[in-house]
């Protein structure tokens, strides 16, 4: 019980600032739309550390407001875990992580170099288990030109696994290294 009213507090505050961000806008971006590849590191609470890739996408509503969605890979093996308990599988399923959702960003700066705020909101798949997600974080947009940008984000994914007594909570950072193509 405690556990949706936190997530329906989660999408209320979501959603909040998607109505804020409009209230709010009072210049138009030069490029409204940004497609964004990721590569980055994936690090999983209780799993080892792989490679991250996927693909974003924001809708800039003004020069400091920006929504988006996200598609990302990664993985989360537990061959360390399995070495030092003598091939014991302490986690059924598959080893790769699929997560989506929808993220709003929050610029500091309106210029060359952007430092931004990030929150996200969506699932995750881990281990067989698709779970509500939500993450905070922080990354710099640096415009190369009109058409081109470079990030860096750091992002901290967080969600409930297992059920009852083996329920944990989990707490995965995403660095990425991003390129922007604005349409």
């Amino acid at each position: 019980m405690y556990r949706m009213k936190c997530h329906y507090l989660l999408i209320a505050i979501f959603f909040m600032f998607f109505h804020s961000t409009g209230a709010l806008s009072q210049t138009q971006a030069v490029s409204v739309h940004e497609i964004a590849p990721f590569l980055g590191v994936y690090a999983p609470d209780r799993f080892e550390t792989s490679t991250a890739l996927g693909v974003r996408y924001y809708y800039h509503i003004d020069k400091r407001y920006a929504v988006g969605v996200l598609i990302g890979f990664a993985g989360a093996k537990q061959d360390f875990l399995r070495r030092a308990t003598s091939g014991l599988s302490l986690q059924p399923g598959s080893d790769r992580v699929f997560y989506h959702g929808a993220r709003a960003t929050h610029s500091f700066a309106a210029g060359k170099i952007e430092p931004y705020a990030i929150f996200h909101l969506g699932l995750t798949r881990l281990y067989d288990e698709q779970n509500f997600t939500y993450g905070f974080g922080i990354g710099t947009q640096i415009k190369i030109n009109p058409k081109l940008s470079f990030r860096y984000e750091f992002l901290d994914y967080i969600f409930s696994s297992g059920r009852d007594l083996s329920a944990w909570t989990n707490k995965n950072i995403e660095v990425s290294l991003v390129l922007g193509y604005h349409l």
